[in-house]
């Protein structure tokens, strides 16, 4: 029987910049628990008794407030019994001092639940909340680039995440973003993910356009990142490839008309489907840059991914084209009479056609971006822990600095 070495496997330096990487083995774990359907946010009591809470400590912000979300959550609750008390404080890309409060609010609530109800930002909130409740200490100090996964490494308080937006799939990851300073700080562990995630479309109903089109980038790049990243994993290129395809038939949709219940699905789907593929997978080089736009120039993580897409996968071309080519059949791009280099740059083309019918703009400079914030942005992308699974590596100042130029 040969052995692994003696088949040549294609396998993946396991060691890149220090951190383990898959290296042929293929792992995939299904948690959390997902409970998915329109209208199904009236499980959230009987969910809550699942897991034997009394206290439930609603971790939102004050838009989902205003629109009567956590109002019907309390209801449920109340009618099975259970007890609430809302932080309303998260801000998006929230602030470090922020999760510090509700910390503390956690600990005076006596409460033995959280439910994270909002985006990407609240869910990311509610775990590192439930993190320092657990271990303490601050969030910077578990930022993945100067630490191991095994940080966290204590069982946390239960949550249940409800997503209000088709975009982070915050509700199916083990990752969570903090700003702190100018800096936006990775957190990653198993323990981190949510107990369950409770996926209810009819929620995203109210979500207004333009942060639609901003989500909708957001989990297509997910699905996009994550096909093309270093790591193997065949289970999750099953998943990004169903969010590709899903996105492109139904983004464009909802932000023409945000009441299509059955794209709002769709779109609630294939935000959930990249999540579970990019938790695999992780990201590259986009969301290594798109961080650094949001500490340093407060873009919207979304916004930020739409439009530095298209450059980073011009850069990744001249090793991932093949993999566009596939992706491009979620596009249905017909490419029977188009040289293999005319199918990948279509593919890409598509993508900047996109972004402009959903009304993203073209430049980081439309949305207020300096050329003296690149000099400041580069170093943190390129140490950033999402480039780690970039394709092309290693990442060089040269390669992020030309393609914040070129998004400029």
């Amino acid at each position: 029987m040969q052995t692994a070495e003696e088949l040549n496997l294609p396998l993946i330096d396991p060691t890149v910049r220090g951190q383990i990487l898959d290296t042929g083995v293929i792992g995939f774990s299904f948690a959390p628990q997902i409970v998915f359907g329109y209208g199904c946010i009236n499980r959230i009591g009987f969910l809550s008794l699942f897991l034997k809470a009394k206290n439930a400590f609603i971790v939102t912000d004050i838009e989902i407030e205003k629109l009567g979300f956590v109002k019907k959550v309390q209801k449920y609750l109340e009618l099975s019994g259970i007890k609430s008390f809302i932080f309303n404080e998260v801000e998006p890309n929230p602030k470090e001092e922020t999760i510090l409060k509700g910390v503390e609010k956690y600990k005076e609530s006596n409460c033995d639940v959280v439910i994270a109800i909002g985006g990407g930002s609240v869910i990311d909130a509610a775990k590192i909340i439930r993190l320092l409740v657990k271990q303490g200490g601050k969030p910077s100090d578990y930022d993945a680039t100067k630490s191991t996964i095994m940080a966290i490494h204590e069982m946390l308080p239960p949550q249940i995440s409800i997503p209000t937006t088709s975009g982070t799939g915050s509700e199916v990851s083990i990752v969570a973003m903090v700003t702190s300073g100018k800096e936006k700080i990775t957190i990653l562990g198993y323990p981190l993910i949510s107990t369950i995630a409770l996926v209810d479309p009819e929620l995203t109903m109210s979500c207004p356009s333009k942060l639609t089109a901003y989500c909708g980038m957001d989990a297509l790049t997910h699905a996009i990142e994550a096909f093309i990243s270093l790591r193997v994993n065949p289970v999750a290129d099953m998943f990004s490839m169903q969010a590709i395809t899903l996105i492109y038939q139904n983004l464009k949709k909802v932000c023409l008309n945000g009441k299509d219940a059955i794209a709002r699905i769709n779109m609630s789907l294939a935000s959930m489907l990249a999540g579970m593929a990019f938790n695999q997978k992780s990201v590259g080089l986009v969301h290594a840059c798109s961080h650094q736009l949001s500490a340093q120039c407060n873009l919207a993580h979304g916004l930020a991914n739409a439009i530095m897409l298209p450059h980073v996968l011009r850069e990744n071309k001249r090793v991932s084209g093949q993999k566009y080519i596939t992706m491009a059949t979620g596009f249905g791009i017909d490419f029977s009479k188009s040289s293999e280099s005319e199918t990948q740059d279509k593919f890409i083309q598509e993508i900047e056609q996109l972004n402009k019918e959903i009304g993203i703009p073209r430049k980081l400079s439309e949305c207020g971006v300096k050329e003296s914030d690149i000099e400041v942005m580069i170093p943190n992308a390129i140490k950033d822990i999402s480039a780690i699974t970039n394709p092309i590596q290693p990442i060089t100042k040269e390669m992020v600095e030309s393609i914040y130029r070129a998004a400029l």
